[in-house]
């Protein structure tokens, strides 16, 4: 019972930090919260916990800023995310991804160097070819380690432009319609079980503090300061995968 109220603080604690980088950055919490589960859960339970637990934080956010959604914005790469993810959920629950996950963390890495030094010329318009791009590879990237933000982030800033409230409601809207739906996925894999349920009450409350202080972080701050956030969140936490994996 003793170590089952310690992890239970474990999840809570790192999900605050989690809903904090979420409230600021629109994503990112998985990517924090996965800094922490992997050391006392196995990989693919810890992914299932954390794509769950940060569902909490992206309805709110998707409620706060609903004025701001455009689900034709979202709807296509969202059809090919849900594809791209079953099939990598399926392919998760019977393969080792220990060797894949330093793959990962350099993506992300440059990732954030492509958009640091060349954002500005970067020009994405909301087509066939780009949905399918960023769609697919969030949607495999979020079913084989829970962390799909990245890719389809871009695609929303780049889309949404200096519109900092629609950049947030888009994203956390297709979070929120994505993340039912790999919950679901997982739980008939047998990747979601219910030994979890008792950790995601903590988790959620710790996203939902750490939410409430993101929100007040973005209101004070302009977009180009929230955009480096963005980026530079996205090259430590590459940085922080690839160092542990490799």
């Amino acid at each position: 019972m003793n170590i089952d109220l310690l992890k239970m603080l474990y999840v809570f604690i790192p999900c605050i930090g989690g809903g904090l980088v979420q409230g600021t950055t629109g994503f990112g919490s998985g990517i924090f919260v996965m800094l922490f589960f992997p050391l006392f859960l196995p990989l693919l339970k810890s992914s299932a916990l954390s794509s769950l637990i940060s569902l909490c934080p992206c309805i709110m956010l998707a409620w706060r800023y609903r004025k701001h959604i455009r689900p034709k914005l979202v709807v296509m790469p969202a059809i090919f995310y849900l594809i791209f993810s079953a099939l990598a959920i399926r392919f998760a629950a019977n393969t080792d991804l220990s060797q894949l996950k330093a793959f990962f963390g350099l993506f992300l890495i440059l990732i954030s160097l492509y958009f640091i030094f060349f954002a500005g010329k970067l020009h994405i318009k909301p087509n066939l070819l780009t949905a399918f791009i960023c769609g697919s590879v969030s949607g495999v990237a979020s079913g084989l380690f829970g962390i799909g933000g990245p890719p389809m982030v871009i695609y929303i800033l780049a889309i949404t432009g200096d519109d900092k409230e629609a950049y947030l409601a888009n994203t956390q809207f297709f979070f929120s319609m994505t993340g039912f739906y790999t919950a679901f996925l997982r739980v008939i894999n047998g990747i979601l079980t219910p030994d979890l349920l008792p950790f995601v009450i903590p988790g959620m409350i710790g996203m939902t503090i750490g939410k409430n202080f993101g929100i007040k972080i973005v209101e004070k701050i302009d977009v180009n300061l929230m955009k480096k956030l963005i980026y530079a969140f996205l090259g430590l936490s590459g940085l922080s995968t690839f160092l542990t994996n490799i």
